[in-house]
């Protein structure tokens, strides 16, 4: 009886230190219809002050709990509370969902707007999409450490960046997509490529890219790769300060001698020539010229060694609540950084028929760059569910890099070269936009937007030298060895349109539209050169080449040792534009529950002008006309909520860039490439079909492959012509092409907190080329087409407590090879050879108000290698190397 006694108090003191146990509650509130995550929602224990309130995921997370349960009151705006009770013994984590207060909602009606940055909607918006897309949120890229629109794309299947930062999808180049911001057309300052350079856009002042790879007729017809928007930041949630700040690095460069040639200002300011210098007559010039300074700089060259890396961006969002259920929500943004880059022991050559080399030159490149973004976005909500919101985005980029050449040219001359190139692109642009509904039924959306942008090369500057036995002289063969290159290009935009909606039956809806975009450009650049003929100094040791001004004067001008010649031909400018008018009609239908049939059809007339300068100096203006119908189908079939079938059909058109279609010879800069217009060039179209299936998981999970295939009527292809000599590129109408492949995409959840994401993408493409050209390949893939690509990504983002998380990535990615540039002549094609980066993401987040981050960007620090086919020897020559290093950024950030 003794011993029972025992055992019953010995239990009894057992189930009281087990009710006296701490427990923690984990879960995710979302909406019941929906499944979105419920961000603010708040999670009180019933009859205490002890709770939580759910992050941008839905999730909350409540420790040491006391007792053997509790009961949770779970409440959120315009949605039924509940009232749950949760036990000691509870270990799986809560999906707790909560249903729309329809009493609430009849009182008065709260229109919260969306926070599209977090991986989840943006996967639900995917899932539910009338046409094929993909997406990456502002979320995804900060776990990941994407610093850019640039480096964003490159993680989308089938997308790879080409040298230049052309954009590639499906094997498809630059000018078969189109890039929006918010939805509207936004122009590009690069002369040589359709899209705007995306590395101008920091993913600190981006809230998601969203990437369309199908046609659907409300958009520009104008792609057959992949229609890019980039949304930028809004004020959804609650009022917000932030702060942060960063420095690094590259391994290669930090601390070492980093090489400038003298510069006019910082790269803050923008370089500009005194406009007399243009306008006076030559003989004026030559006269000005011999008596007054022209430029601000010299060619001489500082070194200092070089420092960390610093950046940093300020952020500030505001709701302000007026009478009658308005609010005005208030988000300013500015971020400012600077990078430097070293790159020892790059090497170039070019090549003869036979194999043997012509040119063989080594380099050393020094880059600073500077980059500064600022974003505002100003929203009005009134009526329960109207807005109005204007954004206004600037940013700019400016680079300065010196390069130090040495080799031998194709006459075996020893040269070495001193070389300093400025590119400052800039971005303005302002938005204006509304959404407006009567009654359940209807809705009147409009928008335009005006966008200026600039690609200045200011006083691009080379001076030559020869190595003569032991001796060390001025190179001047031709007299244009020493040279300046002063070329601006701006360009402005605006566009407009206006969209009807209107909803019928339970989920149908029409819509009709008319946009309206006017593009125009101009061009000019001026070349000076100086005849050094007489000038015959004594350059004692390879040093004194970065001390040039010793001899190289104002007082050797004075004297006519030095002759500055100004070289501004009528060819060396043009102007350019092109008006479209577009109209649409696009219906979503529902034949059945499961079915939706996405129809519309697109009418673009589209004129585009170039007003140019023959060789001889006559003006002419070259004109390309069209009126066109773009139909497109995008078909759904969802056997049930995680599982989707895809089809669409469509057809696109692919323009000739302005100076594609003008036959004047152009060369932007000195040592870039000459190109000549062709007057016959015209339009091509292009006939895009695609299958997708999707399957999508509740908890972010999720698999999906597509097939597709391109044929591509009257492609325009860039061909290679001989003139005196000199490769001069053009461009011509081939008879047809095509580009088919297959993508895979993944994202799996290994474990808790842990997730695995990879996508593949396997493409063919081919194109016949036409007569005419000095090419060696008359069928080959398109340029810059890879025939593989691979994404892959680990991370990992456990919790600790109500705040603190930490986050850590790895990324990789793999960009099989492609033709960097077509072979002439008797050689083949020059390919860059496959290229693996591996990039480190980590940040922890202390509280809600402070975070430290830690990157390592591209550890393998892998060589990029070209080589070339020689046919007539089987080799495969190396023709160019280079390598850019691995790089460190630490960070923190404070927000209020």
């Amino acid at each position: 009886m003794r011993n029972a006694n025992k055992m019953t108090l010995l239990g009894a003191m057992l189930m009281t230190a087990v009710s006296a146990q701490a427990f923690n509650v984990k879960g995710t509130i979302v909406d019941k219809t929906t499944k979105e995550p419920l961000i603010g929602a708040t999670i009180q224990i019933e009859g205490t002050t002890t709770g939580a309130i759910t992050d941008i995921d839905g999730r909350f997370e409540l420790s040491n709990l006391k007792g053997n349960n509790c009961t949770l009151v779970i409440q959120y705006v315009s949605y039924q509370s509940q009232r749950i009770t949760i036990n000691a013994g509870q270990k799986e984590e809560l999906v707790i969902a909560l249903a729309p207060d329809t009493q609430t909602m009849e009182e008065v009606t709260v229109t919260a707007r969306k926070n599209l940055e977090n991986e989840r909607t943006l996967q639900l918006e995917r899932q539910r999409s009338s046409v094929a897309i993909e997406n990456l949120g502002a979320k995804e890229m900060s776990v990941k450490g994407i610093s850019n629109v640039e480096e964003g794309v490159k993680k989308i299947t089938g997308v790879s960046i080409a040298s230049a930062g052309q954009i590639i999808v499906r094997g498809l180049g630059d000018r078969y997509s189109t890039t929006t911001l918010n939805g509207l057309p936004i122009a590009s300052p690069n002369p040589d490529n359709k899209l705007i350079p995306l590395n101008l856009f920091p993913t600190s002042t981006v809230k998601n890219i969203t990437v369309s790879k199908v046609y659907e007729a409300n958009a520009f017809a104008d792609y057959s790769g992949a229609h890019i928007d980039i949304g930028t930041k809004e004020q959804t949630g609650e009022d917000f300060f932030s702060i942060s700040f960063n420095t690094g690095g590259k391994f290669n460069t930090l601390g070492r001698e980093m090489y400038r040639m003298d510069h006019d200002g910082t790269l803050f300011k923008t370089p500009s020539l005194n406009s007399q210098l243009r306008e006076m007559s030559l003989t004026d010039f030559e006269d000005y010229a011999r008596k007054n300074t022209l430029f601000n700089t010299s060619f001489d060259v500082s070194q200092k060694n070089a420092l960390p890396e610093f950046g940093g961006n300020i952020g500030i969002g505001k709701n302000f609540d007026l009478e009658g259920n308005q609010r005005l929500s208030l988000l300013a943004s500015l971020g400012l950084s600077n990078e430097q880059q070293i790159m020892m022991d790059a090497s170039v050559r070019t090549l003869e028929a036979t194999g043997t080399t012509l040119n063989d030159f080594n380099y050393d490149s020094y880059a600073n760059t500077l980059k500064i973004a600022g974003l505002g976005s100003l929203g009005y909500s009134f009526r329960t569910r109207d807005q109005l919101s204007y954004t206004f985005f600037y940013a700019r980029n400016a680079i300065d890099t010196y390069m130090y050449r040495e080799g031998y040219d194709y006459e075996d001359h020893n040269l070495i070269g001193s070389n300093s190139v400025t590119h400052i692109y800039s971005l303005q642009n302002h938005q204006l936009s509304g959404k407006h509904f009567f009654g359940e039924q209807w809705n009147l959306q409009w928008g335009g937007s005006y966008s200026q942008t600039s690609s200045d090369e200011p006083d691009r500057r080379q001076i030559m030298f020869i190595r003569e036995g032991s001796e060390l002289n001025l190179f001047k063969l031709n007299r244009q060895e020493t040279m300046r290159y002063f070329g601006t290009l701006d360009e402005k935009e605006w566009v407009g349109n206006l969209m009807g909606e209107y909803k019928f039956g339970t989920q149908n809806k029409l819509q009709a539209g008319f946009t309206y975009k006017d593009k125009s450009r101009d061009y000019f650049s001026t070349r000076f050169y100086y005849n050094l003929n007489k000038l015959n100094p004594t350059i004692g040791s390879i040093e004194d080449i970065y001390t040039p001004s010793g001899y190289l004067n104002q007082e050797s001008i004075n004297n006519g040792q030095v002759v500055i010649n100004r070289s501004q031909q009528p060819k060396d400018s043009y102007a350019a534009g092109t008006k479209i008018y577009a109209g649409y009609i696009l219906a979503d239908i529902y034949p059945v529950d499961a079915l939706l049939v996405n129809v519309g059809v697109r009418y673009e007339s589209s004129r585009q002008w170039v007003n140019y300068a023959e060789d001889g100096g006559t003006q002419q203006r070259r004109e390309l006309n069209s009126d066109d119908l773009f139909p497109a189908m995008n078909l759904r079939y969802q056997f049930n909520k995680k599982n989707n079938l895809r089809l669409s059909f469509s057809r696109t058109v692919t323009r000739p860039s302005f100076i594609e279609m003008a036959p004047f010879l152009y060369q932007e800069s000195y040592g870039s490439a000459q190109i000549r217009g062709n007057a016959e060039l015209q339009n091509g179209y292009n006939y895009n079909v695609d299958l997708r299936y999707e399957f999508f998981e509740d908890n972010g999970d999720m698999f999906s492959a597509t097939a597709y295939y391109k044929h591509l009527e009257n492609p325009i292809e860039q061909i290679q012509q001989l003139s005196g000599g000199a490769t001069i590129h053009s461009f011509k109408n081939a008879n047809n092409g095509m580009a088919t492949g297959l993508e895979v995409e993944f994202r799996k959840t290994l474990a808790q907190e842990l997730r695995l994401g990879a996508n593949a993408s396997f493409m063919y493409t081919d194109v016949k080329l036409p007569e005419g050209g000095a090419y060696t390949n008359t069928e080959r893939a398109l340029q810059g087409a890879s025939p593989y690509l691979v994404n892959a990504d680990l991370t990992y983002s456990p919790r600790f407590g109500e705040t603190r998380q930490l986050s850590a990535a790895l990324v990789y990615n793999l960009q099989g090879p492609r033709i960097q540039s077509v072979g002439i002549s008797g050689l083949g094609d020059v390919k860059q050879q496959p290229v693996h980066t591996l990039n480190f993401a980590g940040s922890f987040k202390f509280s809600e108000k402070v975070a430290v981050k830690l990157q390592v960007n591209d550890m393998l620090n892998q060589p990029v290698i070209f080589k070339q086919e020689v046919p007539s020897t089987g080799e495969k020559v190396e023709v160019e190397r280079f390598k850019r290093g691995s790089s460190f950024e630490i960070g923190i950030t404070y927000t209020l």
